[in-house]
């Protein structure tokens, strides 16, 4: 797309949005409810211009997908739940040059098949429900963002949110364990060690510094007529 072009649609996008602020000004009579819609107007700009963005970058995923032998089945709608509302994208089912089938743009954006929330979402709502009640949570979430679920669904999201965690930190036992395992080595009969120091002046006056070093052998090999 030329870069004037470009301009001209920021001109015009800018102008609706400014347009639409002038109209809530002086269709509202008090601050509260002028906020409270100018909020309404900002996730619907948010969800609106994120969703064309994402059908956008889609476009662009499939045709280097066809350029490297994949075909194009069909295209879908999905919608994901942000904080400031749930964004609609359309994306593309392909197949690969193995014949699977896949979304390439959700592999790339990292949205698991399902996935109906933000990892985000799903996280803030874990740790909110760690404060309050589930019903709580809700309508808090209400209250404050653009997610609107049910006290059922809060629960559903924790205890996902939950088995996660609990995976990840098993996962990570596991690995401090292996990683505190020592190495397989070969058996000696005596390991030596020595360790020595000397301390050094400093620059400071009265102030020195100790260097210590150290050292393990497995035992001596002869030199000439000189002993072990």
């Amino acid at each position: 797309m030329p870069t004037k072009q470009i301009h001209i649609e920021r001109g015009l996008f800018m102008n609706t949005i400014i347009s639409k602020l002038y109209k809530l000004i002086h269709q509202t009579d008090n601050l509260i409810e002028f906020e409270e819609r100018v909020r309404i107007l900002m996730y619907e700009v948010f969800t609106s211009v994120l969703g064309e963005v994402f059908t956008n970058m889609n476009a662009v995923i499939v045709k280097e997908k066809q350029a490297a032998g994949w075909t194009v089945e069909r295209n879908d709608e999905r919608e994901i739940q942000f904080t400031f509302g749930v964004v609609r994208f359309t994306h593309t089912l392909m197949h690969d040059l193995e014949g699977n089938a896949q979304y390439p743009f959700d592999e790339w954006a990292g949205f698991k098949k399902y996935q109906r929330r933000s990892p985000f979402v799903e996280v803030k709502v874990a740790e909110m429900a760690a404060e309050n009640t589930y019903r709580e949570t809700a309508r808090i979430l209400k209250e404050w963002t653009a997610v609107d679920m049910s006290h059922t669904t809060v629960g559903t999201i924790v205890k996902k949110v939950g088995e996660v965690q609990a995976k990840a930190d098993e996962e990570m036992v596991v690995e401090l364990e292996e990683s505190a395992e020592l190495p397989e080595g070969k058996e000696i009969d005596f390991l030596y060690a020595e360790a020595d120091g000397v301390f050094v002046r400093g620059i400071e006056k009265k102030k020195s510094h100790e260097v210590s070093h150290a050292i393990l052998y497995e035992g001596w090999d002869r030199n000439g007529k000189r002993g072990h």
